[in-house]
């Protein structure tokens, strides 16, 4: 995401409410029903700002929260410490000692 554009759309910038819908999909833990609620919006109308946001990127749900994460404009709080407190593997990802 560049200004508010999304990957070769410059024509078409993503809306704030759209943004703002994935950021309350992220803090609801990935429920559309739960971003609606925080948001005060109906379920179909959340689904539908998803939808748009994923048309006009052409990126999947989960590759528009990375990028949006990447470009610094949704900062999850408890990803964000998940990623800076745990050591780390090598590969990039957080140790899980618990892992199998």
């Amino acid at each position: 995401m560049i200004d508010g554009y999304l990957r070769g759309a410059r024509s078409r910038p993503a809306t704030q409410r759209q943004m703002d819908v994935l950021a309350a999909f992220v803090a609801a833990g990935g429920s559309v029903p739960g971003a609606a609620k925080l948001l005060g919006i109906r379920p179909g109308t959340a689904k539908r700002h998803l939808a748009d946001l994923r048309a006009k990127s052409g990126l999947s749900t989960v590759e528009l929260i990375y990028v949006a994460r990447a470009a610094g404009w949704l900062v999850v709080p408890n990803l964000e410490s998940l990623w800076s407190d745990a050591p780390f593997s090598g590969q990039g990802r957080p140790h899980n000692p618990h892992a199998h």
